[in-house]
């Protein structure tokens, strides 16, 4: 494919939004599900973007990548930000 026609498709397509469940993100992790729900609390996780019900909750990919990423600066930066 040129170019162009990359350019074209790219165009004609909206971007979504990655969005992970909540299997994902524990199994990303490596904790439980009240661990999660814990952090959260504490504004140390990202909130959910999406909520449709009990059982249909979704995280933003690229707020749980940051986290992911370095937690460390992610929970600072967020503690900076509420001072």
């Amino acid at each position: 494919m040129d170019t162009s026609t990359t350019a074209a498709l790219t165009q004609a397509q909206p971007h979504t939004r990655a969005l992970y469940a909540q299997a994902d993100i524990l199994a990303r992790g490596k904790f439980s599900k009240s661990h999660l729900y814990n952090l959260m609390a504490r504004g140390h996780f990202p909130k959910p973007c999406l909520v449709l019900g009990p059982r249909f909750t979704r995280w933003s990919a690229d707020q749980c990548d940051e986290f992911f990423s370095d937690p460390a600066a992610w929970i600072a930066a967020r503690a900076g930000a509420a001072a």
